[in-house]
């Protein structure tokens, strides 16, 4: 899921000149989708935190993989330039839904002592995406076209990435399923780590966490 997002958020830059070429537009205001569609972003991942809590965080990450896909297969027949600004705004939207913050949800659910390196592992998705996926879409823009380009990253989250997403994912284990009952082997373990310490939604309330310095200083850091 952070591989397609990422790595199709980031192939921005393989299709500016082209595009800017064809319509007759400045880099600028053509940049000028891809600054808006990142301020929405911003704005929207507390909305998108909220929704993961409320509701399955799988079906908030599918949707948000359906709607991202969507929008770049949009991007293939755009004629104007609100069009692209639409469309990237509602692209920020999708990949905003399938974040981190509904990856970290269901993480938070399935890993108590291990949850650290189980997110750093889910967050390689995201390097992997961009090292993958911007090369295939430089190389569909040269060879292809632009607006081809765009139905291929398109295809890969919806007919690759979104059925594994809907398919594979499970927001939260059952009976004998968490991840780090498993790995201890005992069954009769009377600790039940799928409650208490693994449930995600155990630990710190919003006003809790601003009272901190460290909810300030990754929050500013993101910002930036």
């Amino acid at each position: 899921m952070l591989f397609g997002g990422a790595g199709s958020r980031f192939s921005f830059g393989v299709f500016l000149k082209p595009v800017t070429e064809e319509f007759d537009w400045t880099r600028g205001s053509l940049s000028g989708a891809l600054a808006i569609a990142g301020l929405a972003t911003g704005g929207l991942r507390p909305v998108a935190g909220l929704l993961a809590d409320r509701y399955d965080p799988k079906i908030v990450a599918s949707v948000g993989v359906l709607i991202g896909g969507l929008a770049l297969a949009g991007m293939s027949l755009v004629q104007g330039l609100w069009h692209v600004y639409l469309l990237f705004i509602i692209m920020g939207i999708g990949f905003t839904l399938a974040s981190p913050g509904a990856v970290a949800k269901i993480i938070g659910a399935w890993f108590t002592k291990r949850r650290a390196l189980a997110m750093s592992i889910a967050g390689t998705g995201s390097a992997a995406g961009e090292t993958a996926l911007v090369p295939i879409a430089a190389l569909a823009v040269a060879f292809i076209g632009w607006r081809e380009g765009y139905l291929i990253l398109a295809g890969i989250l919806l007919i690759l990435i979104l059925p594994l997403v809907f398919l594979l994912l499970k927001s939260r284990p059952g009976p004998g399923e968490h991840a780090d009952k498993a790995e201890n082997g005992d069954e009769n373990d009377e600790t039940d780590l799928s409650r208490g310490s693994a449930d995600p939604n155990v630990g710190m309330s919003l006003g809790q966490a601003c009272r901190t310095g460290l909810f300030w200083r990754l929050t500013i850091g993101f910002f930036i």
